[in-house]
């Protein structure tokens, strides 16, 4: 295994961090909609998700914007 060594860190770009938060709340809007087609969760538990995602969409993006980058 090859370990590179990078002094000074990556940190990404507020725009990568952005794009990073709105593909995170797409993947896990896309997952529970599966789940709800399945049949796995019911209407109640599908709706609780979604608001879980969002919220954590909203406060990530809320940190993003207040970041001293």
């Amino acid at each position: 295994m090859t370990v590179r060594f990078n002094p000074k860190g990556y940190k990404p770009t507020k725009k990568e961090r952005i794009d990073h938060n709105i593909d995170t709340f797409e993947r896990k809007v896309g997952k529970a909609l599966d789940h709800l087609n399945a049949g796995e969760t019911t209407e109640n538990q599908f709706i609780h998700e979604i608001n879980v995602a969002h919220g954590n969409y909203k406060r990530n993006q809320r940190a993003i914007y207040n970041s001293e980058d």
